[in-house]
């Protein structure tokens, strides 16, 4: 699952609708959306968090974008709003090394259990 941010921005001052993430969820096709969050960014402009299924962050992108342009057409108290960016916001190639194959997923180096320390991973 992968955390797409879509910044909406409107021109004239307008609030969004208190059921936008409802909004959202219903353009959703095929399990793809897993949760929406809305809140805003440092100048006051809203931000949906999208939870996106996929088998890779640019095709969770890539869907995300899609709901959002589908969801801003197809619902008129929306219309108002502008999608100023649809995004990861997390470095992929940073996460990606981590959960390499070689590395088996692991973050933290295995420890070494004959030093007697009690606290070891095994």
């Amino acid at each position: 699952m992968y955390l797409v941010h879509a910044h909406l921005r409107s021109p004239t001052p307008a609030a969004l609708p208190s059921q936008v993430a409802e909004l959202f969820a219903c353009c959703a096709e095929g399990g793809q959306l897993e949760h929406v969050t809305v809140h805003t960014d440092q100048s006051g402009d809203p931000v949906v968090g999208l939870f996106m299924t996929a088998g890779d962050l640019g095709r969770a992108e890539q869907r995300a974008l899609a709901l959002c342009r589908l969801t801003l057409a197809n619902h008129p108290e929306l219309r108002p709003f502008c999608l100023v960016s649809c995004g990861a916001v997390l470095v992929p190639e940073y996460w990606d090394r981590m959960l390499a194959e070689s590395d088996a997923g692991r973050i933290v180096p295995v420890q070494d259990p004959s030093n007697l320390n009690p606290f070891h991973p095994f």
